[in-house]
């Protein structure tokens, strides 16, 4: 196909100027070559929705209407001949299209993937454990709803903790008999992520890439019976940046102590034992038990399972926490109080600089730097400014919950 015709909604019909043909073949494996999965009998005209709605117009005296289904609102009208076209969105619309030959309606089609095959592709080298967990009720929702087969492509480490909770899930590259394909990645690209990721929730970017206005938070249950008969907690002390960690010199050596003092053990699973970045390094607390290492996250679900509770900053660990459904006492300042999943035991110091991740003030790819106090003594103060009084004080409440029954995570998102 020699012509490529990109289409959009009216938001995005400023950035149409911008696009070159070939633009997005780094997406599905070159969506503008790779086969088409509906053909139909008019012949040379086929489409699917592989990463947008795609359909291939033969040479003729064709008119294409195309349309939001639900809104109404129309992204195309035009006669055409001999053409590819493809539109800019690569997340969920529920797309509508007419194709009319020589002025009369010949053939007509609207998104539905019941009994079919719908593929997500997790593009795990770009983004975390904790967005791709944020992300799977989603995937779930999403088959429940269309009765569809899914697929999907995702890292080997999350590949393995799925095949526990979701067996029947397939799991492949990008297979060529799929209806819909989807780039499951919330990022700052208008075309792949409709809204500004940094002024949402985590749990709530699937609704934007789904198109779903919810979805049923997902449990994920240990497969081995507890190993560990006393109480414990489970800690971890690294993130993805350990710009993110908290930097209070002290602060986990006087938590563990304390939870010493209560009778847990304290047991550290970070990956690895150290981490330096930015200056920075972070290390297993004293007084905390050795359980860190490349282990399987089913692994890693099989201990938090049956952990009293889970304390850890903003990281895939948090989030796995958080779906094996343990309370999780989330320490983070650099992020606002309402970007992580919602726990009562969240804290920060709102008495100094915090929640620079969420700025929309900041320029992009600069929400991890200390724009406002770098070079200063007050550089990273969000993270380093939260004492150990106010994880102990959220410990307590935690405990004093638990003991009358009153902690509960939501059933949906």
């Amino acid at each position: 196909m020699k012509n490529v015709k990109y289409f959009c909604a009216p938001n995005l019909r400023e950035v149409l100027p911008t696009i070159k043909p070939g633009m997005f073949d780094y997406l599905a494996e070159s969506p503008t070559l790779r086969p088409f999965a509906i053909q139909t009998s008019h012949k040379g005209f086929a489409f699917d929705f592989n990463c947008g709605l795609r359909l291939q117009i033969p040479a003729g005296n064709w008119h294409v209407t195309i349309l939001d289904f639900d809104s109404e609102d129309i992204c195309f009208d035009e006669d055409v001949s001999d053409v590819l076209l493809i539109s800019l969105e690569k997340f969920f619309v529920r797309w509508r299209f007419l194709l009319y030959l020589d002025g009369k309606l010949v053939f007509a089609h609207e998104f539905n993937p019941t009994g079919l095959k719908v593929h997500f592709y997790y593009p795990s080298e770009v983004i975390g454990i904790g967005d791709q967990i944020a992300l799977f009720p989603y995937m779930e929702a999403f088959r429940k709803k269309w009765n569809c087969r899914i697929s999907c492509t995702i890292g080997e480490n999350l590949q393995e903790l799925l095949r526990v909770q979701f067996p029947a899930l397939e799991y492949s590259a990008l297979p060529g008999d799929s209806y819909a394909t989807y780039l499951v990645m919330p990022c700052f690209d208008r075309m792949l992520f409709p809204k500004n990721p940094i002024t949402l929730p985590m749990e709530k970017f699937g609704r934007y890439i789904f198109g779903l206005n919810s979805a049923e938070k997902i449990i994920y249950r240990p497969t081995k019976p507890r190993q560990i008969s006393e109480p414990y907690v489970c800690i971890a002390v690294q993130t993805s940046a350990t710009i993110k960690t908290w930097l209070n010199p002290n602060g986990w050596s006087e938590v563990v102590a304390y939870l010493k003092s209560l009778g847990y053990r304290v047991l550290c699973i970070d990956k690895n034992r150290e981490q330096t970045d930015h200056g920075f390094t972070v290390k297993i607390p004293d007084g905390a038990e050795d359980f860190t290492g490349n282990l399987p996250l089913s692994e890693r679900v099989n201990l938090l399972a049956y952990a009293e509770f889970f304390i850890g900053m903003t990281s895939g660990l948090s989030w796995l926490a958080w779906a094996a459904n343990i309370p999780v006492v989330l320490i983070s300042g650099i992020s606002a109080c309402w970007h992580e999943f919602s726990t009562p035991y969240r804290i920060a110091n709102q008495l100094v600089c915090n929640g620079c991740y969420n700025d929309t003030e900041i320029p992009v790819g600069k929400g991890l730097d200390c724009i406002k106090h770098g070079g200063t003594d007050r550089a990273y103060e969000c993270q380093w400014k939260i004492s150990a009084r106010q994880v102990i004080n959220a410990i307590d409440q935690l405990i004093s919950d638990k003991r009358e029954e009153r902690f509960s995570y939501p059933n949906f998102l």
